[in-house]
């Protein structure tokens, strides 16, 4: 029935079974039958029920052999995907299952041309997030896994970020900054400049990394808050001019987007009130001379 994609008859044939008779064929048939029970559930958006039966296979995994490791990958599969539909879902509770992939679960593949991450490292990928807002219980939780991450695939993008991110979060704070350098040689992604930023304290490197995030930002949206920000450090540079011009920028998104100002935004045009914004021909000149900086910085 399986085979066929009788999903829910098998599952209810089997439950009939399972309810009296448990035996190693009958566990092992209920599991992959709660299996695909989960992924049409996952597929329909239906997280109730797509975290009972994760729950059903985590119950019954005990009761089962599992000599290849296919079902604690199929259980790291539903976990993966609850994550991503459950916000504050306890994924590091699945580590014992995790623990348990092969060398080819850290493979990745190429499908049409795109290169898509192995199972592990989607896995440490989603553990990482937010690493910066964790306790240092979680951070040892997930150190191991991670670890093997980094053996995996140590130039892997998304590892070395989050390597930074565990050097801030341990005092570590020039090993972060090399990092985030090393990554700028390769990759152009907006947000690293801003987290690079975070951690410069010259004025003219923070200026620079702020327009090259601008400059990177395909999304004007995601760029308002970087306007903002950069209309912040021009203005304690003394430069009332440019950050007027950034402000106005930050402002026009807002409105384009029809998101309402906030008070902080209204209060800085009130201390703006008097500048001149510069042209935008020579708000470009900034732009350009920003990618000289950077890259004399990261070349460091």
């Amino acid at each position: 029935m399986r085979k066929a994609g009788k999903t829910e008859e098998a599952y209810h044939a089997i439950q009939e079974i399972y309810a009296h008779h448990h035996g190693p064929h009958t566990n092992l048939c209920m599991f992959w039958c709660s299996s695909d029970m989960f992924r049409k559930a996952a597929k329909e958006k239906n997280a109730k029920e797509a975290r009972q039966f994760l729950g059903s296979m985590v119950k019954i995994y005990p009761d089962i052999k599992d000599d290849r490791g296919d079902a604690a990958r199929a259980i790291s599969r539903s976990a993966l995907a609850m994550d991503k539909m459950v916000k504050d879902f306890n994924l590091v509770w699945f580590m014992p299952w995790f623990n348990k992939l092969t060398d080819d679960d850290w493979r990745p593949s190429t499908v049409n041309g795109h290169q898509i991450p192995s199972l592990g490292q989607q896995i440490v990928n989603h553990l990482m997030k937010d690493i910066t807002t964790r306790d240092i219980d979680y951070v040892n939780s997930i150190t191991d896994i991670f670890d093997l991450a980094v053996q995996k695939a140590p130039y892997n993008k998304e590892n070395m970020r989050h390597y930074a991110q565990l050097s801030i979060i341990l005092g570590k704070t020039e090993e972060a900054r090399t990092t985030y350098k090393r990554l700028l040689r390769r990759h152009h992604d907006s947000y690293l400049y801003v987290e690079l930023a975070k951690l410069i304290q010259d004025p003219g490197q923070k200026i620079a990394l702020y327009c090259q995030a601008i400059k990177n930002q395909p999304r004007e949206e995601f760029s308002a808050q970087y306007h903002l920000t950069l209309s912040l450090l021009l203005s304690k540079c003394d430069m009332k001019g440019r950050a007027a011009y950034e402000l106005n920028r930050c402002v026009d998104i807002y409105k384009r987007h029809r998101k309402p100002l906030t008070p902080f935004i209204k209060h800085q045009q009130q201390v703006l009130a008097n500048a001149i914004p510069v042209e935008e021909e020579d708000e470009q000149v900034l732009y350009d001379r920003s990618e000289a900086v950077i890259n004399k910085m990261i070349a460091e």
